[in-house]
């Protein structure tokens, strides 16, 4: 039986040691904060998503499992996370620029934001490319 390598990249500031790692809608394997967990998997096209709760999650990434031994990595969903910088610059600009309606800019901004890493995830897993020789 394949095994995928999962290495999580993401520290734990007290919000718990452990994320929930779906497989197929079916399975569920924790994954250790900045630890490597191998699971055991079935050749083919493999579904896997991480979900803790609405807010920590990581889009469904499809992989295929062609050989023993797959690396991936959970990291930060960069894109975003460079949204949400962008709407923080947006946001700072606007209240420095209108000074009286700053709780009008702010809060409707922040419900953006939220609803982004919502839906477009905080976290993401990506393939490690393995170096050949």
């Amino acid at each position: 039986m394949p095994k995928i390598i999962i290495e999580s990249k993401i520290s734990s500031n007290g919000g718990g040691d452990k994320f929930k790692l779906k497989i197929n809608d079916e399975k569920i394997v924790e994954v250790k904060f900045n630890e490597k967990t191998e699971i055991d998997v079935d050749y083919g096209e493999q579904t896997l998503q991480v979900c803790n709760n609405f807010l920590i999650k990581t889009p469904k990434k499809v992989i295929n499992v062609e050989s023993d031994n797959q690396n991936y990595r959970i990291t930060l969903h960069f894109k975003a996370w460079g949204i949400i910088f962008i709407f923080q610059i947006l946001m700072a600009v606007l209240i420095m620029n209108i000074h009286q309606a700053a709780v009008f800019i702010a809060i409707p901004i922040f419900i953006l934001e939220i609803l982004i890493l919502i839906f477009m995830g905080m976290f993401e897993i990506k393939e490690v490319k393995r170096k050949e020789d």
